[in-house]
């Protein structure tokens, strides 16, 4: 039985009522801030994201029959009760993967369950489920969970996944502090803060030159049955935005190294407000592109592809400043 104190609570909102929710969702807003901030519109001409981009979702599940996802998830693995049901019983790892497929539309998502419908889950179980992405397809790992203090198999299995090729992007947590979050502290991972509409650290993001770029923190999608909009914000919904980007790139550039592509992250970012938020700033997806080789000028005129109804699957109402880090 696992001790309540070696457990982690993850994420940035609370989602109890999510599941119910998100299966009866039939829409999402359109595209606005958060991706024009990004510059998505003009990287969607250069490409949407391959079936052969494959995203791994290390959360809490993925709910695959959801409108946004429908056909873009393929079979994982529940390492909470040891089997392939990786039915998400929370919303977390849903609302996670809506926002990757919202900004890589080709991408596939790669769900592996490691935390329970409580968004709890220990740091062996979340190092077994990292492994067995790396190991099994996965080009991209999005990591929306995190604490302070790690235990040494999370570090390995972090390692692991960096050598065998997968760019990892971790929430840079929500604690409003300067400090080490893990996996996001590790080397070579890809942490992320959250930014609003104005390039300004949300006040729940952790912040520092520790933390590799910053992305919108917020997301809000309609409920369309009750009429009601609700956000799910934190780094855990800033992370994912930078692992669609991930996989933009590793559908352009099939064979990407993480290095290569936190050099052209990096090289693409444009200035925030506040330096002090993290080392770089908001990445570009356009000019990130065009620094993997893509053609600087835009292609002949036309509409880029728009992503797929249901973007952002919703969630229920926000707790904008409740913790990510242990209990």
């Amino acid at each position: 039985m696992r001790l309540q104190s070696r457990l982690l609570l993850i994420v940035s909102i609370f989602a109890a009522a999510f599941f119910a929710v998100a299966a009866r969702s039939a829409a999402s807003t359109p595209v606005d801030w958060q991706h024009q901030v990004l510059d998505l519109p003009l990287a969607w001409q250069l490409t949407t994201g391959s079936p052969a981009s494959v995203v791994a979702v290390v959360d809490s599940g993925v709910q695959s029959d959801h409108p946004a996802l429908t056909g873009r998830v393929l079979p994982g693995y529940d390492f909470v009760h040891g089997d392939t049901n990786t039915n998400d019983d929370n919303g977390h790892g849903t609302a996670v993967a809506g926002i990757i497929a919202s900004v890589c539309p080709g991408c596939r998502i790669l769900p592996v369950k490691v935390l329970d419908e409580h968004r709890v889950g220990d740091w062996p179980t979340i190092a077994a489920g990292i492994v067995w992405a790396a190991d099994n397809g996965a080009q991209v790992i999005n990591l929306s969970v995190g604490g302070a203090h790690p235990a040494d198999v999370l570090g390995t299995a972090v390692a692991y996944a960096l050598s065998k090729g997968v760019i990892v992007v971790a929430a840079a947590g929500n604690d409003g502090a300067q400090e080490d979050f893990f996996p996001a502290s590790y080397p070579g991972v890809i942490s992320v803060a959250a930014v609003d509409e104005n390039g300004a650290r949300s006040p729940f993001s952790n912040f520092g030159g520790g933390i590799t770029v910053a992305a919108p923190g917020c997301v809000t999608a309609p409920w369309l049955e009750s009429g009601y909009a609700s956000d799910f914000c934190g780094t855990s919904t800033a992370a994912p935005f930078v692992a669609g980007l991930a996989g933009l790139a590793r559908a352009f550039k099939p064979h990407l190294v993480p290095s290569a592509f936190l050099q052209a992250l990096t090289a693409s970012t444009t200035l925030l407000p506040d330096p002090n938020t993290a080392a770089h700033g908001i990445p570009d997806a356009r000019r990130l592109l065009v620094d993997l080789g893509a053609p600087s000028s835009p292609p002949p005129a036309g509409k880029p592809p728009a992503p797929a109804p249901g973007a952002y699957p919703a969630p229920s109402p926000a707790h904008h400043g409740s913790r990510l880090g242990p209990s």
